[in-house]
C-alpha cells in the first residue's frame, strides 16, 4: 500500500529547491512573454504539455498575439503547423478552436487595456485577476488562470488544481471524495483550493509553490518510481 507519510515527505524534501529557484528568478515578463505564458495556458488544455508549449513558441515566434489586432484565421494557420517536440514532429489536436477562443481572449483583453501587462497592473490583487480571467477569455477556467498568474510571477498565493495535485490530496485524506467540488466553477474551484491553501500553511508553504512540488512527486510516482512513496 501507499506510505502517505513519505508520499508527504517527499514534497515537503523537494519545496525549499523549487522555493530558491523562484525566488532567484527576476519578474521582467514583458507584453510578447505574457502572452506566450497565456496562450500555452490555454493551449495546454487535453494536449501534452510539451506540444502545447511548442505550439505557444510557434504564435510567439510569429508575434501574432502582442500586436493590437490579430484574428483567429492567422493563429489558425500557425497552429496547423509542425511541431519539432523531442526530436519529432506533432500537430497541435485542435487548431481551429484554440485559435477562436486565442483570438476572442487577445480582443477582450485589448478592450479593457492596452495589452496584458496593463490589464494585470489594473487588478488589486491575483484574485480580482482570475476572476476577470475566466469571465473574459474563453478556454481559460479557474486552473489555467491559477497557472498563468503563477508562471508570470504575480502570486504563488493561487493553487493549481491539476488531476496531479487532487490525486494528491485525496491520498493523503485532504479532500472528501463524497462531495466533489465542481473545479470548473470558481466557487467549485476556490473550495478545493482553501482546503489546499490551509494543508499548506500548516506546512509553512506558498500553495502556488507547493502545488508545483507535489506535480512533481506524483508524476514520478505514476511513472512507477515508486520507492520514495512505498512502505
Amino acid at each position: 500500500m501507499i506510505d502517505v507519510s513519505r508520499l508527504e515527505h517527499a514534497v515537503v524534501s523537494i519545496y525549499p529547491e523549487i522555493h530558491r529557484r523562484v525566488m532567484s528568478l527576476v519578474n521582467d515578463a514583458d507584453e510578447r512573454l505574457l502572452w506566450k505564458e497565456l496562450s500555452c495556458c490555454v493551449l495546454s488544455s487535453q494536449v501534452k504539455y510539451g506540444v502545447a508549449v511548442a505550439a505557444a513558441e510557434a504564435l510567439e515566434r510569429e508575434a501574432v498575439l502582442y500586436h493590437p489586432t490579430t484574428s483567429s484565421d492567422s493563429l489558425e494557420i500557425i497552429l496547423r503547423g509542425p511541431l519539432l517536440v523531442d526530436s519529432r514532429i506533432h500537430h497541435y489536436r485542435f487548431p481551429k478552436s484554440k485559435a477562436v477562443q486565442l483570438a476572442a481572449t487577445h480582443a477582450a483583453v485589448r478592450a479593457s487595456a492596452d495589452g496584458l501587462s496593463g490589464l494585470l497592473e489594473g487588478f488589486t490583487c491575483a484574485e480580482e485577476a482570475r476572476v476577470w480571467l475566466v469571465a473574459n477569455a474563453p478556454g481559460v477556467g479557474p486552473k489555467q488562470a491559477s497557472m498563468f498568474l503563477r508562471n508570470t510571477g504575480m502570486t504563488y498565493d493561487l493553487a493549481v488544481l491539476d488531476r496531479h495535485v487532487i490525486d494528491y490530496m485525496r491520498e493523503l485524506g485532504i479532500s472528501n471524495p463524497e462531495r466533489p467540488s465542481n473545479l470548473s466553477t470558481l466557487k467549485g474551484y476556490a473550495n478545493r483550493e482553501t482546503v489546499l491553501k490551509s494543508y499548506a500553511r500548516d506546512l509553512g508553504m506558498a500553495v502556488g509553490l507547493m502545488d508545483w512540488a507535489i506535480w512533481i512527486v506524483m508524476r514520478v510516482f505514476k511513472a512507477g518510481d515508486h520507492k520514495v512513496v512505498y512502505s
